[in-house]
């Protein structure tokens, strides 16, 4: 379908609901995985009736991968606490395994740990809807029918599909996770005016840093097609269309982490009102203590629907327990909030530095940029994960190396220093630490490229391709021509150890500027 054709339906008259699963990929080992997704109702039009022109994989129409927005999914009714059945089908298109029931929660959501071994590879899960647990969707539903007759909520049992990717438990290769916000999308996250447009951006007005999707692709090339996976702070109804973004720059991705607000803010509202009305907490912590934890939470839970300390550190450790045991990890991130804090004190919970109840407390009063962002649920969480972890790997830092963004955003590196010593405990000095790899500070594709090929992952043909692609991109209102390479080049922001390499980068694309290889 045409872009055109596919606006038209966008704009054509809704008439029924269908019931869809939006989910996404997951990335696993051969003794441990899971499925996770969402169901939802979305409304359709009379052509998109035709079940042969959706794709289960997406959880799109034919022609939406060009029109989808945020705002547009934000609109997608959750349906509450659906009862499912996950399948595991092989690339032959053989049924491997079956899933009991599995119940999702309020919000549509569900999630399912596999306990039988799948051998190395990758598959696709089949999610069937079998019926409600939760009156209120049902009565809903029935309300709906009556209303409409025959609907398509009520049609085919299968409403998705997924990836899934089976790593080796003896799996020793590298697994890059990254940032999406000024890491990899050239979002302006920074000025209410950017934060609403981002709500309105198809797929294809969504631009890329320059030379990261290149990055992207040449780290899976170089590294026999190690996974990436992306964790961003964005709400959950970005899911279909950061996919489809991804897709668009041939970027292939195992999994998408999002922030389910309606989830935070229901929890903020729960948690604060049993905290008030709940007398023997009065009794126990006497009144003044009392209202320094409701004060302490409030704050921590508002601050928790904009930061990203204790929701990304909480998706690394989970998804850390899916990982084999030698796995090497690349962190790629930015400066702009507080990536470079939080995969530090990822290793030092990997790794056991930090542990227990001194772990929790320390997070519990954390307080970062003059903000608490982490709640003592979150903190409890953050240990038990931690200590899972390390009882399935042992006290390991799977951490390799980090690579942080340079924006103008953001802090510079001795701010950014400063920032991160007087939020550890005193005495902790990362940076000299043994067994803890610190951030590496540069400024974009280029600047990731010298340092991964400084470490071996890259090689110098791959760091002239990244560089290549950046030619003609988009980049602050600036296209980025030859003059603006070398320039961007030469003025790379690395630390000494890497100034051979950048000149050797520096030199090569003057001889393929030269060559007119690269205009």
């Amino acid at each position: 379908m045409s872009e055109e054709s596919g606006s038209k339906t966008e704009n054509a008259k809704l008439v029924d609901k269908k019931r869809i699963a939006i989910c996404g990929g997951t990335l696993g080992r051969e003794n441990r995985y899971y499925i996770r997704g969402q169901v939802v109702d979305a409304g359709i039009t009379e052509e998109m009736r035709d079940d042969s022109r959706w794709d289960l994989l997406t959880g799109l129409f034919e022609g939406q991968e060009t029109s989808i927005t945020p705002v547009l999914d934000y609109g997608l009714e959750p349906v509450r606490k659906p009862i499912l059945i996950a399948e595991i089908w092989d690339e032959a298109g053989n049924l491997l395994h079956q899933s009991p029931e599995i119940k999702g929660d309020e919000g549509g959501f569900f999630f399912h740990e596999f306990t039988k071994p799948l051998l190395p590879g990758k598959y696709v899960f089949h999610i069937h809807f079998r019926r409600l647990d939760s009156y209120r969707q049902f009565t809903k539903d029935i309300a709906y029918l009556n209303q409409k007759g025959k609907s398509e909520i009520s049609g085919q049992s299968l409403i998705g599909k997924g990836k899934l990717r089976i790593l080796p438990e003896n799996f020793s290769g590298y697994v890059t996770t990254s940032d999406i916000d000024q890491t990899y999308l050239a979002t302006d996250i920074h000025s209410n005016k950017g934060k609403l447009s981002t709500l309105f951006e198809t797929p294809e007005q969504k631009l890329p840093l320059p030379g990261m999707p290149a990055l992207y692709r040449e780290i899976r090339s170089a590294t026999d097609d190690s996974p990436l996976c992306f964790i961003s702070a964005s709400p959950h109804f970005f899911r279909r269309t950061l996919l489809s973004t991804i897709r668009n720059h041939s970027i292939v991705t195992e999994s998408l982490h999002l922030k389910y607000l309606e989830g935070t803010i229901k929890g903020i509202v729960e948690k604060f009102w049993d905290s008030v009305t709940h007398p023997t907490k009065f009794i126990t912590d006497g009144l003044l203590g009392s209202m320094e934890r409701i004060r302490k939470f409030a704050g921590a839970s508002f601050q928790s629907l904009f930061d990203q300390m204790s929701y990304k550190l909480t998706i690394l450790l989970r998804d850390r327990l899916y990982l084999p045991t030698n796995a090497k990890e690349i962190l790629i991130g930015d400066n702009t909030e507080s990536d470079y804090l939080i995969f530090l004190l990822y290793q030092y919970v990997l790794s056991g530095k930090m542990s227990g109840r001194e772990l929790e407390d320390y997070l519990y009063k954390l307080n970062f940029l003059g903000r608490d962002a982490i709640t003592r649920d979150a903190a409890k969480t953050i240990r038990e994960l931690g200590e899972e972890n390390r009882n399935i790997h042992g006290d390991l830092n799977s951490v390799v190396l980090v690579l942080i963004n340079k924006t103008s955003h953001g802090p510079d590196e001795e701010e950014m220093h400063w920032n991160v010593q007087s939020a550890l405990p005193a005495g902790i000095d990362p940076f000299k630490q043994e067994g803890i790899h610190p951030y590496i500070l540069t400024e974009g594709a280029p600047g990731f490229a010298v340092v991964l090929q400084d470490h071996g992952i890259l090689d110098t043909s791959a760091v002239f391709r990244i560089v290549a692609e950046m030619a003609g991109e988009w980049m602050e209102g600036k296209v980025v021509d030859a003059d603006a390479l070398m320039e961007w080049i030469r003025n790379l922001s690395l630390p000494g150890d890497y100034q051979q390499e950048k000149d050797l980068i520096l030199e090569g694309l003057k001889k393929a500027l030269n060559k007119e290889e690269i205009t």
